[in-house]
C-alpha cells in the first residue's frame, strides 16, 4: 500500500502549484498516520489560515501545538526562525537582542538569496532528529510538512544544493549539505507532488516532478491528485442526460427541481467526470510514480470529518 511506504520514512514534503489542496492532503495524511497509531508534526510555512483550524485546534503561534491526542501543528514564519537561530549561535543574550535589533541585520535577511529557504529547511532537519530526552527514540513518529507552491517549493528544493556548491566550508555549507542529504535519502524522506484534475495544476506538476527528480536527484515517490470528479451515472443515464441537455423539455423532477437545472447540473458532472479522467490518464502517462486519486467534497468548509473521509481514501490507495 501507499501509505505503508510513505510512512516508513519520517518526513513527507509535500508541493505543487498553488490551490490544488496541499494543505487538505497534508492534514488527511496527518489523520490517516495518526490513525496508525503514530505521533504526528504537520508542518506548514507562512500559512495565512493554519490546517489546525480545520482539525478544531489552536493556532500554533510558532510553537507545536497539539490540535488532536497524537496530532500536532506547527507554522513556521521564515523570520521566527532566522531569529531563533541567531540566538542559538549568539550565546550572550544582550548581544544577542542587538543583532536582531539591527536595521543591517533585517535588511540582510530580506535581501539575502535562498537564506529563508535554508533556514526553515534547517528547522524541519532538526525537528526530523529531536529525541525524547528518557528513551532518546525520536520525538517525531512521522513529520507532513506542507511546502510552499511550486515555484517556491522548487527553490524549497533547490537551496540546499545551490548553498552546499556555493559555500564549501564554514556552518552555513555544512548544514546545506546535511539538509540535502536528508533530502535525498530515501528512508528517511519522501516527497509527494500534488495536483488537481485542471490544465495548470497538471502541467506544472509533471515540470516539478521531472525537475525535482532531474535538476535536484531527489525521486519523488508519490503523486495525489486532489478533487477528482468520480463516474455518478452509467454510460447509459450519461447517454440520456446528454440528449436530454438538447431538448427543451419542461417539468420538475420533483417539487422545486426544474428539471432543466437538474440536466445542467448532471451535464456538470458529466464534464468534469471526464475531464478527471483526462488528466488521470495524462499523468500516469507522463510520471512513474504511483498516482492517487481523492474524491471532490461537495462541502462549503472542510472540518475533521471531511479529512477523515479523504484519510480512508489515501489509506485505501
Amino acid at each position: 500500500m501507499l501509505l505503508d511506504s510513505l510512512f516508513a520514512r519520517r518526513l513527507v514534503v509535500l508541493t505543487g502549484k498553488g490551490g490544488v489542496g496541499k494543505s487538505v492532503v497534508g492534514a488527511a495524511l496527518a489523520l490517516a498516520a495518526r490513525g496508525r497509531g503514530k505521533r504526528v508534526l504537520l508542518v506548514e510555512v507562512g500559512a495565512p489560515l493554519e490546517a489546525a483550524r480545520r482539525l478544531g485546534g489552536a493556532p500554533s503561534r510558532g510553537r507545536e501545538t497539539e490540535a488532536l491526542p497524537g496530532l500536532f501543528t506547527l507554522n513556521l514564519d521564515p523570520q521566527t526562525v532566522m531569529d531563533e537561530y541567531v540566538r542559538h549561535v549568539v550565546k550572550f543574550d544582550l548581544v544577542a537582542r542587538r543583532v536582531l535589533a539591527s536595521p543591517i541585520y533585517h535588511r540582510f535577511f530580506a535581501a539575502a538569496p535562498g537564506l529563508k529557504e535554508l533556514m526553515v529547511l534547517g528547522k524541519i532537519m532538526v525537528l526530523e532528529q529531536a529525541n525524547r530526552r528518557l528513551s532518546r527514540e525520536p520525538l517525531w513518529d512521522l513529520i507532513v510538512v506542507d511546502a510552499p507552491a511550486t515555484g517556491h517549493g522548487l527553490a524549497y528544493l533547490k537551496v540546499p544544493l545551490a548553498a552546499s556548491r556555493a559555500v564549501p566550508v564554514g556552518p552555513i555549507g555544512h548544514n546545506a549539505r546535511r539538509i540535502l542529504a536528508l533530502l535525498r535519502d530515501p528512508e528517511r524522506t519522501s516527497i509527494v507532488v500534488v495536483a488537481a484534475p485542471e490544465e495548470m495544476a497538471v502541467v506544472e506538476a509533471v515540470e516539478l516532478y521531472r525537475a525535482t527528480r532531474d535538476d535536484v536527484r531527489i525521486e519523488p515517490q508519490a503523486v495525489v491528485l486532489n478533487g477528482c470528479h468520480e463516474r455518478r451515472f452509467s454510460d447509459e443515464d450519461e447517454a440520456w442526460v446528454l440528449r436530454l441537455g438538447t431538448k427543451s423539455e419542461s417539468g420538475e423532477l420533483e417539487p422545486g427541481v426544474p428539471l432543466q437545472a437538474a440536466v445542467r447540473a448532471a451535464r456538470r458532472q458529466i464534464r468534469r467526470r471526464k475531464l478527471t479522467r483526462f488528466y488521470r490518464d495524462r499523468l500516469h502517462r507522463s510520471l512513474d510514480s504511483p498516482l492517487v486519486s481523492l474524491p471532490f467534497l461537495f462541502r462549503e468548509a472542510l472540518g475533521v470529518d471531511e479529512l477523515s473521509t479523504l484519510a480512508d481514501a489515501l489509506e485505501a490507495a
